[in-house]
């Protein structure tokens, strides 16, 4: 898991880049809005909550532990 995305500032960047790719898709019919909601809804969890998770420390090295 060494390799996955840990800079918020990378994973933001994607999600905007996802953004617009959907706004591309929507104008050439390629996708719906119901569609392109529910692909943006995954791409939010999987960048923000996801990698988050990913990256967060385990139980066995926190500090209160």
């Amino acid at each position: 898991m060494n390799n996955i995305i840990r800079n918020p500032k990378a994973r933001a960047y994607i999600y905007g880049i996802l953004v617009a790719a959907g706004g591309v898709a929507l104008i050439y019919g390629v996708a719906t809005e119901t569609q392109i909601a529910g692909w943006l809804g995954l791409a939010g969890s999987i960048l923000g909550n996801g990698l988050a998770l990913a990256n967060t420390p385990t139980a066995g090295k926190h500090a209160a532990d």
